[in-house]
């Protein structure tokens, strides 16, 4: 909702009042109001995520009639609770949700639960619950069916006895994200179970058989553990409803032949499990309801049938990182998320203008062996968020594309320009159309049309000509690579109007991942000399890198506006003049690059104040002068400075004369004044060693006539 301020006590006018929900709203950590004590006819209370503080009032256990009480707390542990004495007397209570609430404290966090007799639905995930002896005599519920205790870091030997006692009509038990390991007790798991999540601990051995007669369980979520081994069909046969399995980042090595029994699967992640086999041929037909499959980052191999009729419903499919080969299979033309990428898929792709009436929303096919010319159809594809054929062998020019959001096609060999139809994808928020083949000017409608662009990278292609002044009006970009290319003219003043890179406050917008990514937009970025692939932390790169072309005239003082730019590249061009005399502004540079270009006169003083500093060439110039002092600067080698014969000092091995400095101009002088200032130095000189050649020659005519005279 977005509430801020104060809670008014005005709400205690509301005699009758039996439902408040105040979540998620941001309260600005301000403390539980008290006098929602008072509010006795509550039936149901909801403050959760609303950015509450310090102790939760005890007055709430005035309310004898509350059935539910939700009051999750952001991550951060500022909402507290010393003990838990005052929901004892919530007699009524049925549903409690404290997730996220710091309960180190509450040593009588288990004693007052189990004096909750028909509490139902219990909520408390990451509380760093203590440890602690159950009560006796242990006066268990019968009544609570849903129990949540994932992140508590409890250990196998303290909580599966208590799960035991806890209740003996449990459906849902979440267990996860804690430290259990060892083999399963078979002995806490209740047979009315439907819902399990042992996932991300420690458990090892074979998946425990007694899992396999819960005849009831509906999903099982074993992620992260150390199970191994094989599972037959007939341990696992009871579990004949199943709709959810997750079995990723266990041990394999083979595909689990007693999902053939599975036939109501509705989600199924067995990624990263270390399987190296083929996928079966059954498989495709045994689970028609199938919605959701992942079986990613395995070592599975073989050509995939054709897939465009084996699901039904099916939303999201993920094959990536395997092994898989031969031509490209026919695709499902309802999902919205196909991700077969990082495969030996080969040959062309006109396969997928077979489709009509695609809904594909992410599609992924890059790191393959897939060629030829992409087909004419993708501008029927209207609903493509993300696409991404990067790291292929595709050749010819880019046709017309229809893409929302994210556009990759690096390192393929396209020729000819981009293509004009991107000027309607008028939401692109990010871009990579670099190792290519592409020439042309860069377009002016770059900078008119995609306005929301974060990411453009057009890097090792044939663009010439200038850089336009319209991407100055790109003002949400933080990452621009023009880099090895054929570009010439200047750099243009106006690159302070990237006001992304100015703000020190900005953030990456992040709101055109999709959530089956669960992160941020990954990328490839030339860095410090290295291409590297940026996946969780491209939010922090704030690149300019303009390198490898034939740029010329000076570096205009305006980019040092760019207050939060970590990385600038502008080595191997033609650029000449003075180191801009600010510097120092840009302070949050790691990556300073101006090598091999023809800069002169002296290192301004203020790259020494540049203390996020890691990586400085200036090599390869006309530079003179000392090189300005301070223990960070001279930490960098002899390489960051050779090349220019006219600098001195540490660390280089060449000393200075006692009173040689650096000539830097002056800030807020610009090129041209700069120019007029060597003019008028070079004018005064002349003047000065005339004057004295005139007076040696003068006084030379006087003496030879006085000799004469004399003579």
């Amino acid at each position: 909702m977005g509430l801020r301020g104060n809670i008014s006590v005005s709400l205690l006018e509301i005699q009758h009042l039996k439902y408040l929900d105040l979540s998620d709203n941001d309260f600005n950590y301000s403390r539980s109001p008290q006098f929602i004590g008072s509010l006795g006819r509550l039936q149901h209370l909801d403050l959760s995520y609303s950015n509450f503080s310090r102790e939760i009032p005890h007055h709430l256990g005035n309310l004898s009639e509350l059935n539910s009480v939700r009051l999750s707390s952001s991550a951060d542990g500022s909402l507290t609770s010393t003990n838990l004495d005052w929901l004892s007397r919530l007699h009524s209570l049925r549903n409690l949700s404290m997730s996220y609430v710091n309960l180190t404290m509450a040593t009588d966090w288990l004693q007052t639960i189990t004096k909750l007799t028909k509490l139902q639905s219990l909520y408390l995930r990451s509380c760093n619950l203590p440890m602690v002896l159950p009560p006796s005599p242990f006066n268990a519920s019968n009544s609570l069916s849903d129990l949540w205790l994932s992140g508590n870091e409890f250990s196998s030997s303290w909580i599966f006895p208590l799960v035991f006692n806890l209740s003996s009509s449990l459906t849902l038990l979440d267990l996860s994200s804690n430290k259990l390991q060892g083999e399963v007790p078979c002995r806490a798991l209740s047979s009315s179970l439907i819902y399990l999540d042992l996932s991300y601990n420690m458990f090892n051995g074979t998946i425990a058989q007694c899992i396999g007669s819960l005849s009831k369980l509906k999903y099982l979520y074993l992620v992260s553990n150390n199970f191994e081994g094989i599972i037959t069909e007939s341990r696992f046969s009871n579990l004949s409803q199943l709709q959810g399995l997750d079995l990723s980042s266990n041990s394999g090595p083979h595909f689990p032949t007693w999902l053939r029994t599975q036939t109501r699967l509705e989600y199924l992640d067995i990624s990263n499990a270390e399987i190296s086999d083929t996928f079966p041929d059954w498989f495709w037909e045994s689970s028609p309801k199938l919605s959701y499959l992942n079986v990613s980052h395995n070592n599975f191999h073989g050509v995939l049938p054709d897939l465009s009729s084996k699901f039904s419903v099916f939303n999201i499919i993920d094959l990536s990182f395997n092994h898989f080969n031969g031509s490209l299979p026919i695709l499902p033309p309802n999902g919205s998320v196909v991700d077969l990428s990082s495969n030996e898929f080969s040959g062309s792709i006109t396969n997928l203008c077979n489709e009509t009436g695609c809904y594909w929303r992410y599609l992924d096919l890059s790191n393959n062996l897939l060629s030829g010319q992409l087909p004419n159809c993708f501008a029927n594809l209207r609903n493509l968020v993300y696409l991404n054929l990067a790291h292929n062998n595709f050749s010819g020019k880019i046709p017309s594309l229809n893409v929302t959001l994210s556009l990759h096609l690096q390192n393929n060999s396209f020729t000819g320009e981009i293509p004009t139809s991107l000027r309607n994808c008028t939401f692109l928020t990010f871009i990579d159309l670099s190792q290519n083949k592409l020439t042309s000017n860069i377009p002016t409608w770059v900078g008119d049309t995609w306005t929301y662009l974060v990411f453009l990278s057009l890097r090792s292609n044939e663009f010439f000509g200038s850089i336009p002044s319209h991407l100055c009006r790109l003002a949400n970009l933080q990452v621009l690579d023009l880099s090895l290319n054929k570009i010439s003219g200047g750099i243009p003043k106006c690159l302070n109007n990237l006001t992304d890179i100015i703000q020190v406050d900005s953030e990456f917008d992040n709101t055109f991942i999709l959530q089956y990514r669960g992160g941020f937009e990954s990328a490839f970025v030339t860095w410090k000399g290295k291409e590297a692939e940026y996946i969780n932390t491209l939010n922090l790169v704030k690149l300019i890198d303009l390198s490898s072309n034939n740029l010329v005239g000076d570096v205009p003082t305006e980019i040092t506006s760019l207050v939060t730019l970590v990385g600038l590249n502008l080595s191997r061009n033609n650029l000449s003049g003075f180191l801009p005399p600010n510097i120092e502004r840009l302070r949050s540079l790691d990556f300073l690059d101006f090598s091999r270009n023809h800069f002169s006169g002296g290192i301004p003083t203020g790259v020494s104040q540049l203390d996020q500093l890691g990586v400085l060439d200036l090599s390869y110039n006309n530079l003179s002068g000392k090189i300005p002092q301070s223990i960070h600067l001279q930490t960098f080698n002899v390489s960051a400075f050779e090349g220019n014969p006219g600098l001195c000092g540490l660390p280089l091995t060449k000393a200075c004369l006692k009173d040689e400095i650096a000539q830097v101009p002056k800030i807020g002088h610009n090129v041209d004044g700069m120019k007029n200032q060597e003019e008028d130095k070079l004018i005064n000189d002349g003047f000065y060693i005339s004057m004295a050649a005139g007076f040696v020659f003068g006084f030379c005519v006087v003496c030879g006539t006085f000799v004469l005279n004399h003579s």
